[in-house]
Order: C-alpha cells, then structure tokens, then sequence
C-alpha cells in the first residue's frame, strides 16, 4: 500500500459500523499531492464505494464495501491524522458500549442447577422403534445419541441377545471399548479392531465397521442389533463402500440403528434402505441441542462480541499475529473455559502449545497424576516436547501425529476438567465425546491433500458441535479470532447451512469379489451389487443404465483378473487358491496374494516379510530412508497389476515407489529392534504416523497368520517383533 494508507483504513475505516469489507487496489504514480495523505471519495458503485487515496506521489484505488456510502464523504481530501499504533478512532463504538455488547453476548453463562438427567422425547422414541426394526436417528452433537444405543444393548442384551457396536475409526472404538466396559462389566465387551482383538466372543463387541462387515462376509455373526455410529461414512471416499456392505449384508433379524449428527437426505437414504432391506427403517430427528450454541468474535481490544455484520470492523487487525496465549488469556477472563482451539495443521496446534512452556496453571498435580498414570505402561510419552505445556500449563496438542496413549491422556484429562484449552486439527472433532464450553476458530481454512481449502458445512458443525456440555454448561461458545472478513461472513453462512447431501462412493474391489462369489455366487454377487446406494441414486433411466453397465464391466473385468491368476474357476467358483486368498482383506490385497501365490516370500525373513506388509500400507510415509533393502520384487509385481488394470480400464491403485521404500525401510528397522526415538528422528516421522504404519502393518500380518499355508508362522513372528511399546496402549 502506499504511504499511510494501512494505518488510515485500520483506524478510520475499519471500525465503521456500516463498513464490510476494504479491498485495496491498484497503485499509479500520480503528481498530485507528494505530501501526506490525502483521500478523494470516487463515486458510490453498487453495495459500495470507490476513494482514491493520493501519497509520495502515487494514487491507489480502494474499493468499500458498505451500506451507507454516502457517509464516506466525510474523508474526501481530508489528510490522514493518524499515526501507526494509535488508540483513538474518529467514528465507532466505545469502549464502554463494546463492553455492554460483550455482557450482552456472555449473559447466561455459566453451570446449570445440578438435576437428574431425563431423557428427551425423541431419545425415548428412538429407543422404543428400534426395539421394532431399523432406526436412523439424526440430531445434534452432543444431544446424547450414545445414551439411545446405550440403553437399547442393555435391553437386548437382557434378552440374552447379542449386540455390536460400530464405528468407522479405531480410536472411536477404543473409547466407545472403554466406555462399554464401565457401563456393562469387562465381562460382557469385546473389542476387534483388527490389530486388537478382546474377548471376540463377548455378548457385546465393539468393532471398526471394516471388521463388522468381514464378519458379515462369512455369514458367521447374525446379531440381534448392530449400531453403526457416524453414519455421515456413508458418503466417505474410502469407506463409504465399507458402509453400504453392512447394510446390504446385515441379515433381516439384525435391527440397525444408525447414529449421525445431520443426513440432509435422510429420505432418500430411508427409501434406499427400504429397498435393501424389505422394512421401511423408522426416521427420528431432532433440531434442537440441549446446550445451545451462540456464536461471535473476539475483537482487536479483546471483547467477545456476536457474529454480527455491523461488528465486522471490530475483528483482529491484519497486522496482528495469531496469538494463543492471548486468545487463552481472553477467554479465561471471561470465563469461557475449557476451550478446543482447532487449527489447519498439526505444526500449528504443536507451535502453540509450546508458547505456553514458561506458565503454570491450576491443578498441576493432578495432571501430573493423570499423566503418571498413562505413561505407567508407556514411558515413551514424557519423550513428548509438549509434557510441560501439559502437566504445567494445562494445555496440550491433539492430532494424528501424536501416540494414541498421549491422544487418550489429553481426552481424559479434557473430560476431567483438568486442562484449560487444546489446540486440535479435525481429529478431535470427528466423533470422539470430548465436549468443551468453547470452541475457537482461527481460521475457516484446513488442509487435506489437494491444499489448503474451506472447512466443509459437515467439518465446520463436527467441529462447533464439540460446544456446550450437558449438564455442565447452559450455554455453548463458538468464537472465532480472525483477521479476514470473509471467514466471519462464512462462518454466518455455515451455521445455519445443510451439509452437503450423502452421495455414494461404492467401488468394486479384488476381496469384496472373492467373498461374495464365495457366499453367494455369481448371480446374486451381481444382485447384490445392484443394490447399491450408488444405483439408487440415478434419477434417470439412461443414467442407471449407465450405471449398471459401468459396474458390471468393472466386475466382470476384475473377475477376468482373478480367474487368470487361478483364483477363480470358469464357473466363478473359488479354486484352493481363492479360498485362501479371500482372507486378505485391504486395497492392495491382490498384491499381497500373487506375493504369496509366486513365492516370492519364500526366502524373507520375519522382519523382512513385516518390511514388504508395510509397504503396502497407506497414510502417511517417512520423509527419509532409513536403511537398505530389496523391494524390486515387489515393486515389480505391483507395477504388473498396474499395467493389466490400465490395459483393462479399470482403476488401480497405484503405489509409490519412493514411498513404499520408506516405509518397508522403516518397519524393518522397528522389527530388528531399533530404539522408538532414534527411529522417528532418522525416518523424519512423527510418533502418530509411525505407530499407525506400524500398527497397519501389524493389522495385514495378522490376516497372513490366517493362511493355512507356511507363511502363516512367518508373519506371526513378524507380528510379534513389532507390537511392542509404545504402539500398543
């Protein structure tokens, strides 16, 4: 900008009530006006208005984006009296009239009476038709959708009928496993997660839906009710397909009771589920939290204000710093404690939990208690740099690239009341039960793998529903501290906005073949899916026709592949060769069988077998190569699936070469025993990412332990150089 434009906007315009937004413009050398500033107001433009502003010998447009133009005048060819840094502002409101807004704003706060929990209308119909069939209940986070499910197994599981409860993340499962335990008796929970498996044979098993939908594949589990917990991952990328298959596959005695915050479709996915499984399922909704959700912003001058467009002006400056300590310094003053600060990226959120090293906060020595305790079994996470921040401090990171033993502390001490605030990414917003008075929103962007993106209408409500705790809070806070006016007009856009509705994204896959024909044969393979959601969905003949024909290419094609590496007979029965192979279950599955059908194991060792399984893992890859290694074989193989899946037109899944080397280099060491610190420093990996290779890993050599085949003892060695601390917890 030119000379002294910045500080005039900031102090002379920003906090007009009626200004919106400021969007800078060009810059021209002028000869007028070489000294000072000097401001001419342009003309008014449709919802707003043009100045030229004249310094050092240039002009810059800029453009005004507000409802009472007219009221600009008031600056043409007016010099600037302010200076950078100044306090006063010709126009605006008060410091007083910010406080009354901001008394305004926080009346209401604080504990309700202490009284006994009653169930709500739709939690006590809910319970009563899903005694009767399928129920699909949508209402709003933290509205008690778990005391519905909870209250439902108790009743079957009285009857002596068995129950599983789904989720589609494993440490959703882990702590619904937890939870389950202490309602019900360690006696009467299961859990199956794929690396973990307790008590399999439980009246009550809690499950990822991946392996609910393994065991609906045998035909083996025919339980009485099955709750499928976030049921949005019906739409998912790379589980959506999982979803569908439970409700296709789930036998007509099973009552299904599917959980979600929101469905903006919900109809059509009654009339799809009515279609699959012969009963229109029941449908019950609820629109009103029991805590409810005001939303605002924290100003430059630190007042806590209502998401009002007439207050636009009032947000942080541009010129002033994301600042945690401050925005945590806020909202304690005003009471707005315990807070989730959610942040684009996992850095950010380990940035600002270290600025908090040098403070100290209340109820210390619990949280050295609390923290003791996690680490007893687990001595790696005072290795964390964070522990200060979090014993001391009270606040804490949580993400993906944290040990799940650390993720499960700072969820309990959250719970507990003992932490003042954590700087989370999404994670903690998809599911996990870790209510708070506050949720703070730096930012309305995130990143995935395309970049840097607005949150999504379902992100943004996952993330805000994590507000307000029943029976602790009467009201809940969404606040946001930003310096960009787009994010406070999206964010009024968002919270009253329908997510995007449940498209499927059903796809054939090598094991999903071999299990169905297996059951069910050929005809009723292609029956089944038929009655995908992703059918369902054409609204036009010709597009169902297309539809139809795209999957039965896709099948026929794959079974085409399968019966030319002897998996599959002329008459789509399975040869011995198939009935093995269909024991292995994850997207790079036909690579690990032709690895087993060619031999190519043959002569690995146990750590070397666990190097080529993880491998073919995914999620995220060690930046650096930590030790040397022949992959060419495998390597070889996939690039030949590859290539005879392109030559057929069906999709692949690729693999990366450079990060199958990293991560089979990786597990490798870990398995000959290196040290957890060394490991993650010389891989360039976090700890959460590393425990997730290893644990994938440890999850696809358990399926190898499976086959009746030699390689079955191999990969149980493998397995078993690898699950030791800290990965499990």
């Amino acid at each position: 900008m030119i000379p002294g434009l910045k500080e005039f906007l900031e102090h002379d315009l920003e906090p007009l009530e009626h200004v919106r937004t400021i969007i800078p413009g060009r810059i021209r050398k002028t000869r007028k006006f070489t000294s000072g500033l000097h401001i001419r107001f342009e003309y008014p433009v449709s919802g707003g208005a043009k100045i030229m502003a004249y310094s050092s010998g240039a002009v810059q447009e800029v453009f005004v984006v507000t409802s009472q133009p007219e009221k600009l005048r008031e600056f043409e060819r007016t010099p600037s009296k302010s200076k950078p840094g100044a306090k006063t502002r010709r126009t605006g409101l008060s410091k007083n009239e910010l406080d009354g807004i901001t008394a305004e704003f926080l009346q209401g706060l604080g504990e309700p009476e202490p009284s006994p929990l009653i169930p709500s209308p739709f939690q006590e119909k809910a319970l009563a038709l899903v005694m009767q069939g399928d129920v699909i209940v949508t209402a709003p986070t933290g509205s008690g959708k778990t005391w519905i499910a909870e209250r439902a197994i108790e009743k079957f599981l009285a009857e002596g009928m068995s129950c599983w409860y789904t989720t589609p993340l494993k440490a959703l499962s882990n702590q619904k496993y937890d939870n389950f335990r202490r309602l019900l008796g360690e006696e009467k929970v299961g859990l199956l997660t794929g690396e973990r498996k307790e008590k399999p044979f439980a009246p009550l098993i809690v499950a990822t839906t991946e392996v609910f939908r393994n065991m609906l594949y045998s035909g083996d589990q025919k339980p009485w009710l099955a709750v499928l917990d976030e049921a949005h991952y019906l739409g998912d990328e790379q589980r959506g397909t999982t979803w569908e298959e439970v409700i296709i596959l789930s036998p007509p005695q099973t009552h299904l009771l599917l959980l979600s915050a929101t469905i903006s479709n919900v109809e059509e996915i009654i009339g799809w589920m009515e279609k699959v499984r012969g009963t229109r399922p029941y449908h019950v909704g609820e629109q009103e939290r029991p805590v409810p959700l005001r939303y605002g912003f924290l100003t430059h001058g630190k007042h806590v204000v209502p998401l009002d467009p007439g207050l636009i002006g009032y947000r942080r400056s541009v010129r002033s710093q994301f600042n945690p300590v401050r925005i945590v310094e806020t909202l304690e003053e005003r009471d707005l404690l315990p807070a989730i600060i959610f942040l684009p990226a996992r850095r950010d959120g380990d940035r600002a939990a270290l600025r908090f090293q040098s403070l100290s906060w209340r109820d210390r020595a619990s949280r050295f208690e609390m923290f003791a305790e996690a680490a007893k079994d687990n001595p790696y996470l005072w290795e964390n740099p964070l522990t200060s921040s979090l014993i001391e401090a009270g606040v804490a990171s949580h993400h993906a690239g944290h040990l799940t033993g650390w993720k499960v502390a700072v969820e309990r001490m959250l719970a507990a009341g003992k932490l003042r605030a954590v700087f989370a990414t999404t994670t903690l917003a998809a599911g996990l039960d870790v209510p708070v008075r506050s949720v703070v929103l730096p930012t309305l962007m995130t990143r995935d793998s395309a970049g840097r993106r607005f949150l999504s209408t379902l992100e943004f409500h996952q993330m805000t529903g994590r507000a307000g705790r029943r029976g602790r809070d009467k009201v809940g806070f969404v606040i946001l501290d930003t310096e960009q006016d787009k994010d406070i007009l999206l964010a009024l856009q968002l919270q009253n906005a329908e997510p995007d509705p449940i498209r499927s994204a059903f796809k054939v896959n090598y094991h999903q073949i071999l299990n169905l024909l297996s059951r069910f044969g050929f005809g009723r393979t292609m029956n089944i899916l038929e009655k995908s959601l992703l059918l369902f969905q054409q609204t036009t003949r010709s597009g169902l026709k297309e539809a139809k024909a795209r999957l039965s290419d896709d099948l026929s094609k794959r079974i085409d592949i399968l019966q030319g590496f002897g998996y599959l007979g002329d008459s789509y029965s399975l040869t011995k060769l198939g009935q093995w192979a269909l024991l292995i279950r994850h997207e790079n599955s036909l690579v690990s069988t032709e690895l087993i059908r060619r031999n190519l194991h043959r002569a690995l060792s146990p750590a070397d077998l666990a190097a080529w399984a993880g491998a073919l893992t995914s999620g995220r890859s060690p930046r650096q190569p930590v030790c040397r290694l022949d992959l060419r074989p495998l390597l070889e193989l996939a690039r030949e699936l590859e290539r005879l899946e392109k030559r057929k037109g069906i999709a692949s899944m690729e693999i990366s070469a450079g990060e199958a080397w990293r991560k089979a280099a990786c597990v490798k060491l870990w398995a000959e025993g290196e040290e957890w610190e060394r490991l993650v420093e010389r891989a360039d990996i976090e700890d959460g990412d590393l425990q997730w290779l290893l644990l994938q890993t440890a999850e696809a050599l358990r399926q190898l332990e499976d086959l009746p085949l030699p390689v079955a003892s191999t990969a149980k060695e493998a397995r078993g150089m690898l699950l030791r601390a800290p990965i499990l917890w």
